[in-house]
């Protein structure tokens, strides 16, 4: 994980019923990031294109945790 960055973003006009972005990783191209909406919180991988909802913000943080995994080659691993 040390070869890629992490990044947020902050937004001064935040619109509730808009998803916003909490982290985000990206490393060669690729991103896996967490969004919040008003009732749970939203991982995105973009390497594999796919997200998943998840309730509490530990769970987000163990599924990008292990998505950012993915995102290293196995010859950098």
């Amino acid at each position: 994980m040390e070869n890629g960055e992490y990044y947020v973003v902050v937004e001064a006009n935040e619109d509730p019923n808009y998803p916003r972005l909490i982290v985000g990783y990206i490393l060669d191209g690729k991103r896996v990031e967490i969004y919040k909406n008003q009732e749970a919180y939203i991982v995105v991988n973009m390497k594999t294109e796919k997200y998943l909802t998840c309730i509490g913000y530990e769970h987000a943080q163990y599924v990008f945790k292990e998505c950012v995994r993915t995102l290293t080659p196995e010859g950098r691993a």
